[in-house]
């Protein structure tokens, strides 16, 4: 996977940093930055209600977004266990990674895989033997976490959606917040309120709502498939 920071600034061919993409998601990074300062370490999870609302391919930009602009080592973490797809793109086997961590049979030093970028790393999901439901009990995924912040500033998950599965709920108490992705003009309103209110029931911390694919439903002078941000004014609980 082509991912070398080239001389004019981009990040290969996978990824140009200073596309009208990148400069979207330098503004989603400032806005998250200033509700949970990035200085510090932080981990994030980003959902969606459904599948197929480009929560994976987000995760990936933003955190090369992240390794780029900011001096702290980041890890993309693939924390969906039944449909996993950044390996793929890493060209990287599926495990080990978080799957096998969970069930102890595999370290982080092994199941993380270093990038071309020099202060990023990924992890895969991993595979288990067993149903992927049973491997979050016992808070495993936040002592998981407060273990690989010993190495790692910045970690984001790129998680399960909320609706089909119950997943993203053990990771909660994991994360300092999380982010919520809605294609636009394609996610029906009632299954993106219901993926909201999965969270907020739960006690997330959702820190901004991201439309993937605004292009395609914004008026003609936006000639790019831009990431938009709304900021949540409030926490509310359901």
């Amino acid at each position: 996977m082509a991912m070398e920071k080239t001389k004019r600034g981009g990040v290969g061919n996978l990824f140009d940093i200073e596309s009208p993409m990148a400069i979207e998601l330098r503004r989603i990074m400032i806005q998250v930055g200033r509700q949970l300062d990035l200085d510090r370490k932080r981990s994030l999870m980003v959902t969606s209600a459904e599948r197929g609302e480009g929560k994976s391919l987000f995760s990936l930009h933003f955190a090369l977004v992240l390794a780029y602009h900011m001096p702290a080592r980041i890890l993309l973490l693939d924390a969906d266990v039944r449909r996993p797809v950044q390996h793929t793109v890493f060209q990287s086997n599926v495990s080990p990674g978080f799957a096998n961590l969970l069930d102890g049979d595999s370290s982080i030093e092994e199941a993380a895989r270093p990038t071309r970028i020099k202060n990023m790393d990924f992890m895969p999901a991993g595979t288990t033997s067993g149903h992927p439901s049973r491997l979050f009990g016992g808070n495993r995924v936040r002592h998981l976490v407060e273990e690989m912040h010993k190495t790692y500033d910045i970690i984001l998950l790129d998680s399960p959606p909320v609706v089909p599965v119950s997943d993203p709920l053990h990771f909660i108490d994991a994360v300092d917040g999380c982010l919520f992705m809605v294609m636009a003009g394609q996610t029906p309103k009632d299954v993106c309120k219901r993926g909201v209110e999965i969270l907020r029931s739960a006690g997330a911390n959702i820190l901004g709502v991201v439309a993937n694919n605004l292009g395609e439903v914004l008026p003609y002078y936006y000639d790019q498939k831009y990431y938009g941000y709304d900021k949540s004014r409030k926490k509310r609980r359901a």
